[in-house]
């Protein structure tokens, strides 16, 4: 194969150059592409390490707030679970003492009835624990207590005066007559307290009318 020396470039083929130029001219626009689309995809990157920043951002104030919120959901539980419970404390005591009070008012009344000379202070010396008040409202078990009080503190009781009877320095007065509906009564025949007690019937009996 021979040269032609004859050619203006020293024989190189002018389509050669030519192609050489174009594919030079494609490699710096593929260039301008590959930076666009790099510039592109760093851009895309970028955009979402922000979006999962972000993300991760709300979900950690959701975290928080969910948090938060369950600890005040926690202490309000709590505080009324507190409040209910020293509510019904605080009924229970009030049912106790009310139960007691009942019991000491009727333990009173049962020993004025055996001849406590101070029913309050025979109770005090009662052991009132094993009484209780049953559905009706009856008190199981106190006229045993204050039937055993009597008899094992005989000195907080005293039997009842009988009329006419002498107690201490003082004379009990018979008990009245009824004033009679029959034969009017002759005052000649009359006791001194029977008179009194004669006089004082006539006189309610006339109020009465």
């Amino acid at each position: 194969m021979s040269e032609d020396n004859n050619t203006p470039d020293g024989g190189v083929d002018q389509n050669t150059v030519r192609e050489l130029q174009r594919a030079r001219a494609d490699l710096v626009t593929l260039r301008k592409e590959n930076a666009t689309i790099r510039g592109e995809r760093d851009a895309a990157i970028t955009e979402r390490d922000d979006a999962i920043k972000s993300r991760d951002g709300y979900k950690g104030q959701i975290e928080k707030q969910r948090g938060e919120f369950e600890a005040q959901v926690a202490a309000a539980n709590e505080a009324a679970t507190k409040s209910k419970a020293d509510a019904d404390a605080a009924m229970s005591e009030r049912e106790a003492s009310y139960r007691a009070g009942l019991i000491r008012a009727n333990a009173e009344a049962a020993a004025t009835r055996l001849g406590a000379v101070d029913a309050k202070d025979a109770v005090r010396l009662m052991d009132l624990s094993s009484v209780t008040v049953a559905d009706d409202g009856s008190f199981v078990g106190l006229d045993e207590v204050v039937a055993a009080a009597k008899e094992s503190k005989g000195y907080l009781f005293a039997e009842a005066a009988k009329p006419g009877s002498v107690t201490g320095n003082t004379v009990s007065s018979p008990a009245p007559k009824p004033p009679q509906t029959g034969a009017p009564t002759n005052v000649r025949d009359l006791s001194p307290a029977e008179y009194e007690a004669a006089k004082r019937g006539y006189i309610s009996e006339s109020t009465r009318r």
